[in-house]
């Protein structure tokens, strides 16, 4: 099979590699679509990011299958004796017990993977492969919205339209929020928020985002504020600058949750803190099989939107470093999502 193998940093090479081989736990995935997360693009530069230290020491073994580990694709043999899934099963996955695909073990920039099938999820026919592939970080925003509690009646304010942004916008709109501030630089972004049913949009490059939101607010600030924007500029993020922006927004008693994995150590005024009497919280551990489920079904009845947020799909394996290259300067191509990449499939 053909295979991305990652020599080094910043260096992919598109070789012909031995097909794997179904093993007990372990069913080989025809991918259909697999897209960069922007967490990989970082690794593959050598920034840090979630996963450095893994990533730097499968390197130093010599060239490695990583990365790839937001795809869909179709089950096409598993070991005798396997329940779990089944030949013909169309699937997406989470992480596994055996780690995290592309980084513990061979990931999906590949025509086919050996995928721990404890990481497997069914794909309802209601999505389709393009979808599929993003779902991954949609259930992590399910759980994330779960966690913070938000429902019917909430304010909530998202820093940053991006990916992980826009799906915490429209689960906290499905999950009952009945105003949702969203805040970006890019006025595509802010245009696609609208879409999506946000309700009230800043733009930060022309407008005071605390005073705005205090206007929005009556005065109060926004109980829940989701920090989306912070991490490393080289992928068009904020640094650490929206964490301050957060403090600034929040109402006292409230709450804020950061999205970002940090490249570098951020600056934060505790007294600030302590006179709002923040509550100050990271994202959960990644979505489980049930919030992948709960993401598909709002997917698949068309009360989340991913098929617009992904602006950029290419066709071929060969295509993926395009892909790399538009998902690290997505203000450059436009783009939302990731780009994906159709290694398989007609979907």
């Amino acid at each position: 099979m053909r295979a991305w193998v990652t020599h080094g940093y910043d260096d992919l090479r598109l070789e012909e590699v031995p097909d794997p081989e179904p093993r007990p736990g372990w069913p080989v995935v025809r991918v259909g679509v697999v897209q960069p997360a922007i967490t990989e693009v970082q690794l593959l530069k050598g920034e840090r990011s979630s996963g450095y230290d893994v990533v730097a020491q499968r390197l130093a073994e010599g060239p490695q299958l990583l990365f790839g580990h937001e795809f869909c694709g179709e089950v096409v043999a598993v070991a005798p004796g396997e329940s779990q899934v089944a030949v013909g099963d169309r699937v997406t996955a989470l992480h596994s017990r055996h780690g995290t695909i592309g980084r513990h073990f061979p990931g999906c920039f590949s025509e086919l993977a050996a995928v721990p099938a404890d990481a497997l999820v069914p794909v309802p026919d209601s999505v389709d492969d393009w979808e599929a592939t993003a779902l991954q970080p949609l259930s992590s925003c399910v759980r994330i919205v779960q966690d913070l509690g938000i429902g019917l009646g909430d304010v909530v304010l998202v820093l940053g339209q991006g990916v992980m942004g826009l799906n915490c916008a429209q689960v906290a709109k499905a999950a009952g929020a009945r105003l949702v501030i969203g805040v970006d630089r890019r006025p595509d972004l802010l245009e696609v928020a609208r879409r999506l049913g946000v309700d009230e949009t800043i733009d930060a490059s022309t407008e005071d985002v605390p005073a705005r939101v205090q206007e929005l607010t009556g005065g109060s600030g926004a109980p829940v504020v989701i920090e989306a924007a912070s991490g490393s500029p080289k992928v068009g993020l904020s640094g650490g600058a929206t964490v301050s922006e957060a403090v600034a927004c929040v109402a006292s008693g409230g709450t804020i949750l950061s999205l970002a994995h940090y490249h570098e150590p951020v600056s934060l005024d505790f007294n600030v803190c302590r006179r709002k009497r923040l509550r100050y919280q990271f994202p959960p551990s990644g979505g489980g099989p049930q919030d992948m489920a709960l993401a598909a079904s709002l997917v698949g009845s068309r009360r989340v939107d991913l098929s617009s947020m992904i602006t950029h799909r290419l066709d071929g394996l060969e295509n993926l470093p395009e892909a790399i290259a538009i998902t690290s300067d997505k203000a450059r191509y436009g783009a939302l999502n990731p780009a994906q990449v159709r290694v398989s499939g007609s979907d």
